[in-house]
């Protein structure tokens, strides 16, 4: 039961959405331009989010809709870093 705990819990979906922040975090910091900016402000709001899943003890309900938007919102950001990657080699 630990072991499936472990792979399958909370803090491993909270690890894995930090990891893909960071990721895109770094990839959106080596673009150019206003659009940097943009992708910038729009980490810093989902970062919020992501904090308080990791810092906060939220019921259970709370955690699935906040980790569901922050899902979402890291989607969506990663989807305009390659639009806007398509866009200027255009």
């Amino acid at each position: 039961m630990g072991l499936f705990r472990i792979l399958f819990g909370w803090n491993w979906k909270i690890r894995r959405l930090r990891k893909k922040w960071d990721r895109i975090r770094e990839k959106s910091l080596k673009e150019e331009g206003p659009f940097k900016i943009q992708l910038l402000e729009k980490l810093d709001l989902t970062e919020n989010n992501l904090r308080t899943l990791e810092e906060r003890p939220l019921v259970r309900h709370e955690k699935a809709r906040l980790c569901k938007e922050v899902e979402l919102d890291l989607v969506e950001i990663d989807a305009l870093r390659k639009e806007g990657k398509k866009a200027k080699k255009d």
